[in-house]
């Protein structure tokens, strides 16, 4: 399999896919998200893959969706809200178990990616952010529904309203922490983490997925497409438009709440 902007190595059982546009961050344009929604459902089918690896070339995880591209006024709408919870989705409903590699920040999309796998390692300088609203936009790729699922909803209001970022400390008073390494050993401790799920009887394992998406996702669907009528809403205020020229400029922007 190959991809514009993913790298996938398999190796005994373990497919590392990573998120291939350091130079931007690891950012999610739409190939981006086309490409990982096709690459985690061939990983669902590949009958030599037991276990998936998720991280980002260079720096950072991911640092959510490509500014640029929401500068060319075309990129944020309904269709873009239904893409991005394609990509995740594929995550929850692959029966493989997925573990995300966090290095460096996990912001936006990059955030909800880390939140949609099963299992988290981070290393002692890794960052969550949900930096939506500080585009002036409502959210997508399921950030704020895995949030709910995971801290409650009086702790997602506030991570996704304020969108501060969560440092390591936090995140592991929050459990959202698997595991937490140092920079230097993130790889070798997650491949050995990988392992270990290898070990384990994978058929229970995706028969237990299988329950958890049932019986506590039954809803997502219908979710998604509320948070891409919502994203195409706040992708047309004015609040958004000034919050990526801001970006752009290096400067705070000013919200109008129009």
């Amino acid at each position: 399999m190959e991809y514009q902007t993913l790298l996938l190595k398999k190796e005994n059982g373990i497919m590392e896919l990573t998120l291939n546009r350091p130079a931007e961050g690891n950012a999610f344009n739409k190939q981006m998200f086309f490409d990982f929604a096709d690459a985690i459902e061939e990983c669902d089918k590949d009958e030599e893959v037991k276990v998936i690896v998720v991280t980002g070339a260079g720096k950072h995880f991911s640092v959510g969706g490509d500014i640029g591209e929401m500068a060319k006024g075309d990129f944020i709408g309904f269709d873009l809200g239904l893409y991005a919870a394609r990509s995740i989705n594929s995550v929850r409903k692959c029966s493989k178990p997925v573990i995300a590699m966090i290095n460096g920040a996990a912001a936006g999309a990059g955030c909800a990616l880390a939140l949609a796998c099963d299992f988290r390692i981070f290393t002692e300088r890794g960052s969550l952010l949900t930096a939506f609203s500080n585009v002036g936009l409502s959210g997508d790729c399921a950030c704020l529904y895995h949030l709910y699922h995971h801290v409650g909803l009086a702790k997602t209001i506030e991570m996704m309203a304020l969108s501060e970022p969560i440092r390591i400390d936090e995140i592991q008073r929050l459990n959202l922490a698997t595991k937490v390494v140092t920079a230097e050993t993130l790889r070798e401790e997650t491949m050995a983490f990988a392992q270990k799920v290898l070990g384990r009887p994978l058929v229970a394992v995706a028969m237990q997925k299988k329950i958890y998406n049932e019986m506590f996702y039954d809803d997502f669907e219908q979710y998604c497409r509320l948070e891409a009528e919502m994203l195409e809403v706040t992708g047309n205020t004015e609040d958004h438009l000034q919050a990526v020229a801001a970006f752009l400029e290096k400067r705070k922007p000013v919200f109008n709440h129009r």
